[in-house]
């Protein structure tokens, strides 16, 4: 696989944040080298708040990566080449406690400079450090339109993470 160098770019250039999230999806990975997880995100946004660069991601209870997410300092988003959707469809339906799920569709992890997991294959990637998370927890506080994704009980941690860095190749 040929080398394809990382680089940095302004968080203002990145492309239009509801096609990276809902149309691209996005894998979110959280650990090290030794022990990491990464998920399928199409929940997200991408703005400002409290005068910080954010990002914003929603991880269910019941997923491996929230045990990441909860005990690491730092997660990533990665953005990846329209040919690589069913390569996230997969990680996103397999966890990463029943063994190892990026060989069988060709996905490299590798690692950024912080030491944060990302992928040889991804063409964006962003940084972040959580500055705030928030379980969900009162569906009673939700519109009702927004109840039926919690009829299970699997409810969302909001984590808030505050960008340091992204980079595309």
């Amino acid at each position: 696989m040929e080398e394809r160098k990382w680089k940095a770019i302004e968080p203002t250039e990145v492309k239009n944040t509801i096609e990276l999230f809902d149309e691209g999806w996005m894998a979110l990975a959280a650990g090290n080298e030794k022990k990491f997880n990464a998920m399928t995100v199409s929940w997200g946004q991408m703005g400002e708040l409290w005068g910080k660069r954010i990002v914003t991601v929603y991880v269910r209870d019941s997923r491996y990566t929230k045990e990441f997410m909860d005990s690491n300092e730092h997660f990533t988003l990665s953005a990846f080449p329209v040919a690589y959707k069913k390569a996230l469809g997969y990680i996103g339906s397999h966890s990463g406690r029943d063994g190892e799920k990026y060989t069988p569709v060709d996905l490299h992890p590798e690692f950024t400079a912080l030491g944060n997991p990302t992928f040889k294959e991804a063409c964006l990637c962003i940084e972040c450090k959580t500055i705030y998370k928030y379980r969900i927890n009162n569906v009673d506080d939700l519109d009702e339109s927004i109840r039926k994704w919690y009829e299970d009980g699997d409810m969302h941690t909001v984590y808030v993470g505050e960008i340091v860095n992204v980079m595309e190749r």
